[in-house]
């Protein structure tokens, strides 16, 4: 298991040390594949499927150094974190004021050796001084005391610049630093899920946001070419059913016009037939009122032959 306790290293997952080179992590992950597809019978799909994706994303993590380095990173800061938290969260939280205080002295230590110099180069100066000026007692006692308010003003600033430069350091500087880790560490995290839905590795976050606005770009237009092939198949599907139903209007209309000549010259003929039937009956009448009488008929036939 890893340091946090609840998810292994991704280390211990391909079975290989921090300080495994490339051609390790390769080789490792190919045998813990190999390893893993003989269990494929006896295992769930669900845990098989957890086992490898859990493998590709350790592979995926420790073959590129930037990720890579990225990850180990965020082991040390766990690390860190998890000995601050259990120095802080135990109950001699003094031991954090004496570290502090261990170092204050040391730096302390060694202002009080950069005053020593200080002194000596003063007094170096000094005697100098007071050889070229005859050297009077008075002038070496002046000189003792103004070396003594130097020593303590220097020494005063020293320790308050120490003091500023270690409260600066155990406030501030492990915040951003801190902060800045998370907010790397965070990014590739970001980067490498992308990469393993995507199947692309973009360097930055806005390579990544670009990547994703072009991707977003190419769906809309795949939508919007779909719909129009929609519509166009739609608009030709009902052209043909409308074709098709205006043949089959057509096709009746001819019909009906067919079947209707084809029965006013049944009717033509039928009515010229017994035009010419009344006709031969009226030159063979044997008397003027039944041939007066046909002929009236006959007239009456060829009236009807003459309308529409």
């Amino acid at each position: 298991m890893g340091a946090s306790g609840s998810k292994p290293r991704l280390y211990e997952v391909l079975g290989v040390s921090a300080a495994a080179s490339a051609p390790q992590i390769r080789a490792a992950y190919r045998q813990q594949v190999g390893e893993l597809e003989a269990q494929r019978s006896s295992l769930p799909t669900s845990d098989f499927e957890e086992r490898m994706q859990l493998l590709r994303v350790a592979y995926d993590t420790l073959i590129d150094p930037v990720s890579r380095a990225g990850y180990d990173e965020k082991l040390r800061t766990e690390a860190s974190a998890a000995a601050a938290g259990a120095l802080t969260l135990a109950r001699d939280g003094d031991l954090r004021d004496a570290s502090i205080g261990v170092r204050a002295e040391a730096m302390a230590m060694r202002a009080d050796a950069m005053s020593l110099r200080a002194d000596a180069l003063a007094l170096h100066v000094g005697l100098e001084s007071a050889e070229r000026r005859a050297g009077s007692g008075a002038f070496a006692d002046l000189l003792l005391v103004s070396k003594r308010v130097v020593r303590a003003i220097g020494l005063l600033v020293i320790i308050g610049l120490i003091a500023f430069m270690l409260t600066r350091c155990a406030t501030v500087g492990p915040a951003q630093n801190r902060l800045q880790l998370e907010q790397k560490i965070s990014e590739q995290t970001v980067l490498q899920e992308y990469y393993q839905t995507h199947g692309v590795r973009p360097a930055s976050i806005a390579e990544m946001e670009m990547l994703e606005a072009e991707r977003r770009r190419k769906e809309s237009e795949g939508r919007q070419a779909d719909k129009a092939q929609r519509e166009r198949e739609q608009a030709a599907r009902r052209w043909e059913e409308e074709s098709r139903r205006i043949g089959r209007q057509v096709s009746a209309d001819l019909q009906r016009s067919e079947e209707v000549a084809r029965a006013r010259a049944e009717r033509e003929r039928e009515l010229k037939f017994r035009a010419e039937q009344l006709k031969l009956e009226s030159e063979l009448a044997r008397n003027e009122p039944d041939r007066r009488r046909l002929e009236l008929q006959r007239k009456q036939i060829l009236e009807q032959l003459q309308q529409p």
